[in-house]
């Protein structure tokens, strides 16, 4: 390679979700799986998936969550979405009616695409580790009440009573990490005016000077996210820029023609970066 190139980062793989997709929600698990959401607006469907994030290969593609019990869509469906992510499982929950309140606890098993265990009475709370703090809604002199209790991540089965009043509760919560420490991933920020000024890219870089701007840093990595106004009116183009010790070494265009900007579609995780291309792909580019 000659003096003063650098090395362009390389697309490791792309998973595409099907025509009329929406790429929702992504959360990883501790054994390397990548969990997903897509929803079709069209037909108010939501299907999971699953890919082995070293390789890219699909383990898991079109799931429907279903209650073990009932043998019925959880949340119709559709209203659905992630709690938390543990080594083996992710747990998803459904919603209170007429309400954006959670309610139940279903463990999915991403590689197998398949519910190991549901729990339509308890709201999730935290993740503990080896413990899910959850709790019981009810309603005592008409007065709405939460009861608390331990149970296994595994099975679903109680551990530990806490009971409504226990100081331990607040000690549990407030001491449990967030999804994003635990599962170790690096969330875009908005850019503001001061911060586009530190981050000191070069002249002729593409990022122009107003337009709506998010970023990520990851050691001598830079990754800017550019929102403008699209070709066609009332519309915008996102496009994905990256930074490796001041030049750019990979750029594609996250959305066109999108009737709003493509705000929160990428993160890094380790050392490959993740977005959403056009709504419907996933794509994860190696950093190193």
């Amino acid at each position: 390679m000659a003096s003063g190139m650098k090395k362009k980062f390389q697309v490791l793989w792309r998973y595409h979700a099907g025509p009329g997709a929406v790429i929702w929600q992504m959360m990883f698990t501790g054994s390397g799986c990548l969990a997903g959401q897509k929803r079709f607006p069209e037909s108010r469907r939501l299907l999971l998936f699953s890919v082995d994030t070293p390789s890219g290969k699909v383990l898991a593609d079109d799931c429907r969550l279903i209650d073990p019990l009932s043998s019925m869509p959880v949340g119709d469906g559709w209203l659905t979405g992630f709690e938390a992510a543990n080594e083996n499982l992710v747990f998803c929950h459904a919603y209170q009616a007429d309400s954006p309140e959670h309610r139940g606890i279903w463990a999915f098993d991403p590689a197998a695409g398949s519910v190991v265990w549901g729990r339509p009475d308890i709201v999730f709370a935290a993740y503990l580790g080896n413990e899910l703090l959850v709790y019981r809604p009810s309603v005592f002199s008409g007065f709405p009440e939460r009861h608390f209790f331990l149970v296994d991540p595994s099975n679903g089965s109680v551990k530990r009573e806490l009971g409504i009043d226990n100081p331990e509760i607040n000690d549990l919560r407030q001491n449990s990490l967030t999804e994003e420490e635990r599962q170790q991933v690096i969330l875009p920020e908005f850019a503001g005016e001061e911060k586009r000024t530190e981050l000191s890219l070069p002249a002729g870089s593409g990022i122009a000077a107003q337009a709506p701007c998010e970023y990520l840093e990851t050691g001598d990595v830079k990754v800017i996210a550019l929102h403008e106004p699209g070709t066609v009116p009332d519309t915008w183009s996102s496009a994905l820029h990256i930074f490796k010790e001041g030049c750019r070494v990979y750029h594609e265009t996250m959305a066109s023609a999108s009737g709003r900007p493509a705000m929160n579609n990428f993160l890094i995780r380790g050392d490959n970066l993740y977005y959403i291309k056009e709504k419907e792909e996933l794509v994860c580019v190696s950093l190193s």
